[in-house]
């Protein structure tokens, strides 16, 4: 199985990102560890390696140093985020998708990140919501 997780560095992120990584030991997966950023502007080469070394630095220290196999990519493109998300997706025929989710209004409605709404409608596969509190 091969397992994927949208990771924005977010508190729910995060708690994806650990559900995951169980997911993944019990089931023996790969996992894939994805940052999406949109390309509006030129990026200067020192943010996009800086940007790559805090998620490889984020993902090992959120999995405690766990020998687990997994890889972190960082995905920048015009596409939206969202957009770059289920492409990447899509090729690389991921299983399950893994992505993190917030409770913003103030009567406890969910309300999607247009991320998050646009890959949880649009993947080609399972996508599990995940909520910070799940973390705990």
């Amino acid at each position: 199985m091969k397992i994927m997780v949208c990771y924005n560095g977010s508190k729910a992120a995060q708690a994806a990102l650990k559900l995951a990584h169980t997911h993944a030991k019990v089931w023996n997966s790969t996992l894939a560890v994805i940052k999406a950023i949109s390309r509006e502007l030129p990026l200067k080469h020192s943010y996009v390696r800086e940007a790559e070394q805090n998620l490889d630095d984020e993902t090992k220290d959120l999995l405690d140093g766990d020998d687990a196999s997994y890889e972190t990519l960082l995905l920048i493109s015009s596409p939206t985020p969202g957009e770059q998300l289920v492409q990447f997706a899509e090729k690389r025929r991921f299983d399950q998708i893994f992505i993190g989710i917030e409770r913003k209004s103030k009567v406890g409605k969910l309300l999607f990140g247009s991320t998050a709404q646009y890959v949880i409608l649009k993947a080609p596969c399972s996508v599990v919501t995940v909520q910070e509190k799940d973390a705990e």
